[in-house]
């Protein structure tokens, strides 16, 4: 199941149109991207997520929070962005342009998101329903005539 999600997200990230500036930033947010940072993106997805209509009762989050999730990625970013890869942020903005610097963000997503499904309990998690499916369907896909 991990091969399967490692190559969904390759084929997801990998794009032929960016730029030398694009790649140098991404490659930058990458590298300095701390095992604690994507945990703190891991926690701030999940409760972006748990605001939708159809999450919002069943996962409830307070603004505490809410808020303390939105500082944690505000601090990353800033960090990031303001620090460790300043010279990439102006660079990426000054010769590529908005659009190949919120690449990068979508690419944040994209590293919550595989470091959830990564995660064995996740993985396992994610086949649980098959129990649940009745075997006969299997047959009939299996049948090809």
């Amino acid at each position: 199941m991990k091969i399967i999600f490692s190559i969904i997200f390759l084929l997801i990230s990998f794009n032929v149109n960016a730029g030398p500036y694009q790649d140098r930033y991404t490659s930058c947010i990458l590298e300095n991207t701390s095992e604690r940072d994507k945990i703190i993106l891991v926690k701030w997805l999940f409760v972006l997520l748990a605001e939708h209509p159809s999450l919002k009762y069943d996962f409830p989050t307070t603004e505490d929070d809410k808020i303390s999730n939105d500082r944690a990625v505000a601090d990353y970013i800033s960090y990031v962005m303001g620090v460790k890869c300043l010279n990439e942020t102006k660079e990426v903005l000054k010769y590529e342009g908005e659009e190949a610097f919120l690449k990068a963000f979508e690419l944040l997503g994209e590293v919550a998101f595989m470091q959830l499904v990564e995660n064995d309990d996740v993985a396992i998690g994610f086949e649980r329903y098959i129990e649940y499916i009745d075997p006969s369907l299997f047959e009939k896909i299996a049948d090809l005539n």
